[in-house]
């Protein structure tokens, strides 16, 4: 919770994190890099995952409170985001009135804050709370336009590692590809993909591995060298490791179950 005096600029770090701004009294403007937006009491803003600052500045002694998240991990949003209209064209920022209902949400936040009560469990508990006011209080449309930035997020992360994923590309590899530090990818990727990026790139390999064996005309030679193997031998040791069997036996029974 920032108490922010007339005329005062503040800057915000953003930590890579998805933001929320609550604007309890006063008015604000919200800028950076993309604009400027003035927030008066009684609305609230959404912003997706960035690496810049945001600067608040107050027109009159104003109280903001400021929540910041770096995954989604509630079922409540995750069930939301799904129900987002189709046509929703996801944006970089949203903002929307703060119903009567989510102020006293916010005034029981008000009170941990002063009260110096914060622990992790009580952050996630409050984060699944206020999502579910979204839903209950809300119509679809509305959730929809001011859930937009998240949906924007996420699809930008996503298409940006599907389409710059290589059969043989490492971690490092990727998360350059992506413009990012390998802690934030790895951070980032495992919040979207539900699992590590070095365990997602070898069911991936094994999943491409599997489907290379299952056609007729496969070679087991340019396979392994397709997938960066320095030889036979290793491939080999590759495939009794992981699926327990050679690549010929796998090819031989792919095949056969191709063919029913």
């Amino acid at each position: 919770m920032k108490h922010i005096e007339k005329n005062e600029a503040v800057e915000l770090k953003r930590d890579l994190c998805n933001l929320l701004l609550f604007v309890m009294q006063g008015e604000i403007v919200v800028s950076d890099k993309s604009g400027a937006l003035s927030l008066k009491c009684g609305r609230m803003l959404m912003s997706t995952n960035s690496e810049e600052s945001v600067c608040l500045r107050s027109l009159e002694d104003s109280v903001v409170i400021v929540l910041k998240f770096y995954n989604i991990e509630s079922l409540i949003l995750e069930s939301l985001l799904q129900k987002c209209r189709e046509d929703m064209t996801p944006r970089y920022y949203s903002t929307e009135t703060i119903c009567p209902e989510l102020f006293r949400f916010l005034s029981t936040i008000e009170d941990y804050i002063k009260a110096d009560v914060f622990f992790q469990h009580l952050f996630y508990l409050k984060l699944n709370e206020f999502f579910g006011l979204i839903s209950i209080y809300y119509t679809d449309e509305a959730y929809s336009a001011f859930l937009s930035p998240l949906l924007y997020y996420k699809s930008k992360f996503r298409f940006m590692v599907l389409s710059n994923y290589e059969p043989n590309v490492n971690v490092i590899e990727l998360a350059k590809k992506c413009n990012m530090s390998i802690r934030n990818f790895s951070r980032r990727f495992t919040e979207e993909f539900g699992m590590s990026p070095g365990k997602w790139l070898m069911d991936k390999k094994d999943a491409l591995i599997l489907e290379s064996l299952s056609e007729s005309t496969a070679v087991m030679t340019v396979i392994a060298e397709n997938f960066g193997f320095a030889s036979s031998s290793h491939f080999s040791t590759y495939c009794k490791k992981r699926f327990n069997d050679t690549p010929y036996d796998l090819h031989k029974k792919l095949k056969s179950g191709m063919e029913r």
